[in-house]
């Protein structure tokens, strides 16, 4: 049986790349040998600027456990963490040089050059966005949504709200979130919730963090999803929106509409503010919403874990067989 070593800060929990590895553990279990190194297991200082840092170190320090046949990495940032004598697999979850350029601007040059000299290590890079995979040359292996699990939650919650789902980062651009949920209630008379991000609750919008059995369960009663971002992968919240039957009316870049092409008329996507809330209005209509949700759960299927993770049990042999 193939070991394989998965590295990545998450395991599960609210991340979306911790999702991704969880349900490849879960999936391939029976298949593959797996060990992980995850903030838990490894430790880090919980002090900020150093968490990632400081895991790095601590996975830098540490001995690949005999049994192990492949590495395979969550975030480019942790390339440097490939060693000789296995196999290599890098996946991104996003696009590292758009979301450092956002985060540190020009600061950010020398660190990229770091990250993209240290993941041309791998022997396969993999990425769960079809634009990114076009545009690097890179593998696209899709984000993936464990059904059952997300089948097997109830609606909560009150009717009719927007939600936003995220970290707060400049790469998701929470104000601009905060504008449509002002200009939703001022026009519609709709209220948003705000899942992440820890703010001031207004009259038009409340922020709570939850655990990722309730935003699914409040995804099953919400108006829509909105995404704002000015920077995307494949994003768990919209597999879990399409599961939920949620509407997802999303920012209009590069990557998701790249994944709108392969889902089609999976999802709505908007320019601004204004054009954001004409989408929210027309979800409001049923017969409209009805056609929405129901292409999109029907395409979600092909990205429950234990196809998707079958992709990569493949890669996994065909590393070790170079």
């Amino acid at each position: 049986m193939l070991g394989v070593l998965l590295i990545n800060p998450t395991f599960g929990g609210a991340s979306g790349s911790g999702q991704h590895v969880k349900q490849l553990y879960e999936a391939l279990s029976g298949k593959v040998n797996f060990e992980i190194w995850d903030a838990a297991r490894v430790g880090f200082l919980n002090l900020p600027m150093l968490r990632s840092a400081s895991f790095y170190f601590r996975c830098l320090m540490r001995k690949v456990p005999s049994g192990v046949d492949v590495i395979h990495i969550h975030q480019p940032k942790l390339a440097g963490l490939f060693r000789e004598g296995y196999g290599k697999l890098l996946t991104v979850h996003g696009d590292h040089e758009t979301e450092l350029r956002i985060l540190y601007g020009p600061i950010s040059e020398p660190i990229i050059w770091y990250v993209n000299r240290e993941m041309r290590k791998a022997d396969t890079i993999t990425t769960v966005s079809p634009y990114w995979a076009k545009i690097r040359g890179w593998t696209w292996v899709p984000n993936m949504i464990d059904l059952r699990w997300a089948d097997s939650i109830a609606p909560a919650g009150a009717d009719d709200f927007i939600l936003f789902v995220g970290r707060d980062s400049p790469a998701k651009d929470y104000p601009m979130f905060k504008r449509i949920a002002e200009l939703t209630f001022k026009e519609l008379g709709v209220k948003s919730v705000a899942l992440g991000p820890l703010r001031e609750d207004t009259e038009f919008l409340i922020h709570k963090r939850v655990p990722r059995e309730d935003v699914v369960a409040m995804m099953k009663r919400a108006r829509a999803l909105v995404i704002t971002s000015r920077q995307e992968g494949m994003p768990s919240t919209i597999l879990e929106a399409w599961a939920s039957k949620c509407p997802v009316i999303a920012r209009d870049i590069p990557p998701l509409r790249a994944l709108l092409d392969e889902v089609p008329d999976s999802m709505l996507l908007f320019g601004g503010e204004g054009e954001a809330l004409e989408h929210i209005r027309r979800v409001g209509e049923t017969a409209f919403r009805e056609s929405l949700v129901n292409a999109a759960r029907e395409r979600v299927k092909e990205f429950d874990s234990r196809r998707v993770s079958e992709i990569y049990h493949r890669i996994y042999e065909e590393i070790t067989r170079r």
